[in-house]
């Protein structure tokens, strides 16, 4: 493994210090070419770290491994201008944590249970201190990826970090197994900080894809909307397409991206829907209203089923919300009314009242028996 570290080592450093010499010149000087390959060289290197730390190591190589990541390669001198700042990402490091520390632990109850316990206590708080930090790093980290960040280097990297988690939330189980009466909050503590990393990089990976939804979504709940299936047949397409790119996302975090992105989704769905942006004039207007959500309802269910969404509960959302255009009784929608309030706390007075409005209904009798259930169930 030493030797071939070396290799490495040496291949950058020559191989860069030919670009500096023979190519680079060769370019404007606004091009900064060897950044650009020096950046090339980077990620293929840390291609490279990732694989070895996938290996099961012994843990002396362990150690030289993240002994190197660490300390040698920050330290090589590739050509003037040049360093190896911002060069691999840190998921070698972090993915040869667990390893080292996993070592230790199986190790200390052959001396006693007594002291596994203790041991795997101790682990504990210092992998909950590591991940607090790990945490703060990769949220400054997604922030500003670098100086100058390749086009698709912020969501291969988001999805390296993702990756990072799942392994450490096993250890954290295992180490509080151990059955150390003082372990629960520190687990907790653990976890949480997990969650966040989990939602940082969902966040970048989702942040392009909801700024290309954004305009179709302005088009639906519209007169075209009616006749037209293309704005929704474009954000059926753009998630489908962005769920292709997710596949080197392990399951545990692409789970929790895929659920956040379907509330998402609901939520920007819907929200014309609740802002008055649709009326109906008639019966027939109404059908067709609730013909065009039911049928789109189901397409966001099969889409989101298909990605494995933890969030099926989300999928009644648009059926319950069309119940309130097909009721013409005022007795079942008071029922219906009171039943989405308690289901979805977040209802409010002016939702309800933008679906009457949605359905036509002006008469101000049977809209104030309507809204008057959110009152008496403490709705505003």
């Amino acid at each position: 493994l030493g030797a071939r570290l070396a290799a490495l080592a040496a291949r950058v450093v020559g191989d860069l210090g030919v670009v500096r010499s023979h190519v680079a010149p060769a370019y404007p000087p606004e091009y900064g070419a060897l950044g650009v390959y020096a950046r090339g060289y980077h990620r293929a290197l840390a291609q490279q770290l990732r694989a070895l730390a996938q290996r099961p190591l012994p843990v002396p190589e362990l150690y030289l491994l993240l002994d190197w990541h660490s300390n040698a390669y920050p330290s090589l001198s590739l050509s003037p201008g040049v360093t190896t700042r911002g060069g691999p990402v840190p998921t070698p490091a972090v993915s040869l944590s667990p390893q080292l520390l996993r070592a230790h632990v199986d190790r200390a109850p052959q001396v006693t249970p007594e002291f596994g316990r203790e041991m795997a206590q101790s682990l504990l708080g210092v992998l909950v201190a590591f991940l607090h930090s790990f945490q703060r790093k990769v949220e400054r980290f997604l922030e500003a990826p670098g100086d100058v960040p390749s086009p698709d280097g912020s969501p291969s990297r988001a999805i390296a970090l993702a990756n990072c988690c799942p392994p450490f939330r096993a250890f954290a189980e295992r180490l509080a197994q151990f059955g150390h009466p003082e372990s629960e909050e520190p687990r907790r503590q653990a976890h949480a900080a997990l969650d966040k990393v989990t939602r940082a990089c969902g966040h970048l990976l989702t942040r392009r894809l909801l700024e290309d939804l954004k305009p179709y979504f302005g088009k639906l709940m519209k007169r075209k909307w009616l006749t037209s299936s293309d704005a929704f047949d474009a954000i059926v397409m753009l998630i489908t397409s962005f769920a292709q790119t997710l596949r080197p996302l392990h399951p545990e975090p692409h789970q929790a991206l895929v659920s956040e992105l379907h509330r998402r989704v609901l939520i920007e769905y819907v929200r014309p829907l609740l802002q008055g942006r649709l009326v109906c004039a008639s019966a027939k207007a109404r059908a067709r209203v609730a013909a065009r959500l039911g049928d789109e309802a189901r397409q966001l269910r099969e889409l989101f089923t298909r990605l494995d969404s933890a969030s099926p509960w989300l999928d009644s959302v648009v059926p319950r919300l069309r119940e309130l255009l097909v009721l013409e009784d005022t007795a079942a929608l008071q029922m219906e009314v009171g039943a989405l309030a308690r289901d979805f706390p977040d209802v409010r007075r002016r939702h309800v009242a933008a679906l009457l409005d949605a359905r036509g209904l002006r008469a101000q009798g049977p809209r104030r028996e309507i809204l008057g259930v959110l009152q008496d169930l403490g709705g505003s």
